[in-house]
C-alpha cells in the first residue's frame, strides 16, 4: 500500500469498553492528521514526506492553494499509467479568525494538465476536522490506487467514524454513514434467553446464525431471569461505526491479500453506557466501486477482554 504525505481531520460519540485484540485483522498502516502526528521538529521531515531527491516518486513540496487551508499532500499513480498524480487534501470555509461555521474538505488531484476538485466532507460547527486518515490503495482490483479516507465526529457520549472512497480512474466516490440496506441489515438481528442461565443469544434470522453472550450482571443471581429478561427486551445494535477502543475501530484491513473495510458497530444493553458488545461488518469494493457486505462477526465483552462469539458469510446482502 502507498501511503500520502503530510496532513489533519462526519454520523454519533468514544465509549472505551474492552480491552485486547478481538480477533479481526489488523488495519493497514495510515497516515495520521497533523493533529494525531504532531509538527515536526526544526529541520525534520513532516511524517511520510521524504527529502527533495531525483526519485520522480519522491513528494514535492506544495505551496498552499488560495483560499484553502492544506491539511495533507501525495504523489500517487492514481490511474496505473506509471505516472504519478499530485494530490492535496485542503479545506475550504474558514473564517478570518481561524474558525468556521461550515468547513468543506476537498481532494485536488492534478496530472499535470487537468485537475480534479472533489468534495469528500462538508460540516457545520463540528470542531471534531475533516480527516483523521487517508490511505492510498487498490479497492476494486482495477489494478489502480484508489482513495480511501477515515472522517471522525462526536457524539453525545461517545465518537464515531464515516469514511469516503474515491477512484480517479473511474471517477466514482462513494460515502459511508448510514443507509437503509444497513438499517434493514441490523433489524434481521434479535435477542433471547433461556431462562435460569445468563447467556443471551444473538439471532440473525436471514442468515441463519446464532451466538451467546455472556451477561456478566446476572451472574451469581439465582434465577437471574429479571436481570435476562431486560436485555433480550432492551438490547440493540446501533448502526453507527462507534470508534469503541483502538483496535476496534473504523479502518482499511487485509483479509488475504483482498482489502477490506471494518466498520464496528455499537451492541447495548440496558443503556449507552452498558456496551456488551460490538458487530464488526466487512465489507468489499466490487467492479462498480460500491461497498458489497461480505461478512459479520459478533465480538463479546468478556471482563477486561474481548471474544469472538461467531462469525457468518454474508453471501446474500446487497
Amino acid at each position: 500500500m502507498r501511503a500520502g504525505t503530510d496532513s489533519v481531520l462526519p454520523a454519533t460519540g468514544g465509549i472505551q469498553n474492552g480491552t485486547g485484540s478481538s480477533g479481526a485483522n489488523d488495519p493497514l498502516s495510515a497516515i495520521p492528521s497533523d493533529e494525531e502526528a504532531g509538527d515536526p521538529a526544526d529541520g525534520e521531515a513532516a511524517p511520510g514526506i521524504e527529502p527533495d531527491s531525483d526519485d520522480p516518486e519522491t513528494p514535492q513540496e506544495y505551496n498552499e492553494p488560495p483560499g484553502y487551508k492544506l491539511l495533507q499532500s501525495a504523489s500517487v499513480d492514481l490511474d496505473g499509467d506509471g505516472i504519478n498524480e499530485q494530490i492535496l487534501v485542503v479545506s475550504t470555509g474558514q473564517n478570518g479568525n481561524g474558525t468556521a461555521n461550515r468547513v468543506e474538505g476537498r481532494l485536488l488531484i492534478s496530472d499535470g494538465d487537468n485537475e480534479r476538485q472533489i468534495v469528500f466532507c462538508t460540516k457545520e460547527n463540528d470542531p471534531s476536522g475533516l480527516l483523521s486518515s487517508i490511505e492510498f490503495e487498490d479497492l476494486d482490483g482495477d489494478g489502480a490506487a484508489d482513495v480511501f479516507i477515515v472522517i471522525p465526529g462526536y457524539g453525545a457520549s461517545f465518537s464515531y467514524s464515516n469514511y469516503f472512497i474515491y477512484s480517479y480512474k473511474k471517477d466514482k466516490s462513494h460515502s459511508f454513514t448510514s443507509d437503509n440496506t444497513l438499517a434493514d441489515f441490523i433489524d434481521s438481528f434479535e435477542f433471547s434467553w433461556n431462562k435460569g442461565g445468563n447467556l443471551l443469544t444473538v439471532t440473525n434470522r436471514l442468515h441463519g446464525f446464532s451466538a451467546d453472550i455472556v451477561i456478566e450482571e446476572a451472574e451469581g443471581h439465582e434465577p437471574p431471569d429479571e436481570i435476562m429478561l431486560q436485555y433480550a427486551e432492551r438490547t440493540w445494535i446501533d448502526p453507527v461505526s462507534v470508534s469503541i477502543s483502538e483496535d476496534s475501530r473504523l479502518a482499511l484491513v487485509r483479509n488475504g491479500r483482498t482489502p477490506e473495510i471494518k466498520v464496528p458497530l455499537p451492541v447495548f444493553g440496558v443503556a449507552t453506557v452498558n456496551m456488551i458488545a460490538e458487530i464488526d461488518l466487512f465489507y468489499r469494493i466490487d467492479s462498480d466501486f460500491s461497498p458489497v457486505l461480505k461478512r459479520c462477526e459478533v465480538i463479546d465483552f468478556s471482563g477486561s477482554g474481548k471474544i469472538k462469539a461467531g462469525s457468518f458469510e454474508v453471501t446474500a446482502y446487497q
